[in-house]
C-alpha cells in the first residue's frame, strides 16, 4: 500500500503528481518558501484551524514549501469554513481541490480548481493541474491556457513546462491550439520554437509553416536557421530556402543562391549555411568591396580564413574556381581548400576531400566529389601565414562553383 506522502503515491493521482514534480523539479519561490519557514504557519493554523489567512498560509507551506500536496479531511473542512469569511481565497479554492482529487472525486476537483483559476490565474499550482488535465483528456487548447498563466506568472516554470510541450508537437490538434500564441509573440514561444527545431522536422515544418510571419521578428532567427538546415541537409533546398526567406526578415534566397560572396551568403543569421569567418589574433577575414575576402595570417600561423555548408547533389562532381591576390608581395601566404561531407542522417562529417596546397598568386580549379546521401559540403579555408617577419594577407575574388562534367553520377 503506498503511504499517502510518498512520491509515488502523488505521482499516482495524475493531475496533481504533474504539478508535484514540475513544482519539485523547479522550486520557484524562494522568498516566500523563506517567510513561511520562518513563521511557523502550521503552528498558527493549529491555533486558528478557522482562520481563512492561517488556513490559505499553511496549505501553502506544505505543497510550496514542503511539495507535499495533500489536503485532508479536517483541512478540507477547514478550507470551506475559511471561504465564508474569505469567498474568493484561491488557496483555499485550491485546497479543496486537492482533497477532492486525493479522495478520487476528480469532477469535484475540477469544479474547485475551475473555481480557483476563475479567481486568479495567478496560482501556479492550480494552473498546472488544470492544464495537465486537459492534456490527458486531449483537449490542448484548454490546456494551453493554463500553461500559457503558469509560465507567465512563474517564467521559470519554461524549462520543465517546454520539455513537456514539444512531446505534443506531432499532435496536429495542439500545433493548431499552440499557433495562436505564437502568432502574439507569448513570452515563453521564443524558447518553445526553438527547443521545438530539434524535434521530428517534418512536424516542426508543419508547426512553423502557417506562422512564419509572426517568427519574422528577429528573436526566433537561430531556430529558423537550425530549421532551414536540417531541411537542406535532408536534400529538400526549396523548401529550406522558403522557411528562411518568410521567417528571416530581409533575406533573399536569390541573391543567397550565387557563390560569390554577398550580403545574403554572408548573413550570419543563416547559420552555417552562410560563409562565417572565424577570427583569431594569427589569422583574421574580412569581406571588402562586397565581394572580395582579404585574409591577414600571421608569420608561420595557421588557421581558417572561411568555411561555410553549402547545398550539393549527392553522387556529384564539383569545380571550385576563383581569383587570388597577394596584397604582399615579400610575405607570401598559402591557401588550402578542403571539403567534406555533412551526412544527413547523423550531422557527422563523412572523409574529407582535401585540395593540394597552393601558392599565392596562382588561379586554381578544384574539383570535389560528393558521395551517396550527400546533400551539404562544408567548404573550408586555411591559410598558412609566410615564413618571415611580417604578416601575408591574401585577397579571394569571383569566387566560382559549378558542377563538373556529367553532372551527377
Amino acid at each position: 500500500m503506498l503511504m499517502a506522502g510518498s512520491p509515488a503515491a502523488r505521482a499516482a493521482r495524475w493531475p496533481l503528481g504533474f504539478a508535484a514534480l514540475v513544482l519539485a523539479y523547479w522550486s520557484f519561490d524562494y522568498s516566500v518558501a523563506s517567510n513561511m519557514r520562518r513563521a511557523n504557519p502550521e503552528a498558527t493554523y493549529r491555533a486558528r484551524p478557522t482562520d481563512p489567512g492561517a488556513v490559505a498560509a499553511a496549505m501553502n507551506d506544505r505543497m510550496v514549501v514542503r511539495n507535499q500536496f495533500e489536503a485532508g479531511a479536517d483541512d478540507a473542512a477547514n478550507a470551506r469554513a475559511g471561504l465564508r469569511q474569505d469567498p474568493l481565497n484561491r488557496v483555499l479554492l485550491r485546497t479543496l481541490g486537492v482533497h477532492e482529487e486525493i479522495s478520487r472525486r476528480q469532477p469535484e476537483a475540477l469544479k474547485a480548481m475551475q473555481m480557483a483559476s476563475r479567481v486568479s490565474r495567478r496560482d501556479s499550482i492550480t494552473e498546472l493541474w488544470l492544464a495537465e488535465y486537459h492534456r490527458r483528456n486531449a483537449a490542448p487548447a484548454r490546456a494551453l491556457v493554463h500553461y500559457d498563466a503558469a509560465m507567465l506568472v512563474r517564467p521559470k516554470l519554461q524549462y520543465p513546462l517546454l520539455a513537456e510541450l514539444v512531446k505534443q508537437i506531432p499532435d496536429r490538434r495542439f500545433r493548431k491550439a499552440v499557433q495562436p500564441y505564437i502568432r502574439r509573440e507569448a513570452s515563453w514561444t521564443v524558447s518553445f520554437v526553438g527547443t521545438a527545431a530539434a524535434e521530428n522536422l517534418d512536424d516542426v515544418v508543419a508547426l512553423v509553416d502557417p506562422v512564419l510571419g509572426s517568427l519574422a521578428n528577429g528573436r526566433n532567427n537561430t531556430a529558423i536557421a537550425r530549421i532551414a538546415y536540417r531541411l537542406a541537409a535532408r536534400g529538400d533546398l526549396s523548401e529550406s530556402m522558403s522557411i528562411a526567406e518568410r521567417g528571416i526578415r530581409g533575406f533573399d534566397s536569390r541573391k543567397f543562391a550565387l557563390f560569390d560572396f554577398n550580403k545574403a551568403n554572408t548573413d550570419s543569421r543563416l547559420g552555417a549555411l552562410a560563409w562565417s569567418m572565424p577570427q583569431d589574433e594569427r589569422v583574421s577575414s574580412s569581406i571588402e568591396g562586397n565581394e572580395t575576402l582579404v585574409i591577414s595570417a600571421s608569420p608561420l600561423s595557421s588557421g581558417i580564413a572561411a568555411v561555410r555548408d553549402i547545398p550539393v547533389q549527392p553522387n556529384s562532381s564539383y569545380v571550385l574556381g576563383y581569383k587570388l591576390a597577394n596584397v604582399t608581395p615579400s610575405a607570401v601566404a598559402e591557401l588550402k581548400w578542403s571539403a567534406q561531407c555533412i551526412d544527413s542522417a547523423t550531422a557527422f562529417p563523412v572523409p574529407e576531400a582535401a585540395s593540394a596546397m597552393q601558392s599565392s598568386g596562382s588561379a586554381p580549379a578544384y574539383a570535389f566529389t560528393t558521395g551517396a546521401g550527400c546533400h551539404l559540403l562544408r567548404l573550408t579555408a586555411r591559410v598558412t601565414g609566410a615564413d618571415s617577419t611580417m604578416p601575408a594577407q591574401l585577397a579571394i575574388s569571383d569566387l566560382r562553383w559549378r558542377l563538373g562534367k556529367g553532372g551527377p553520377t
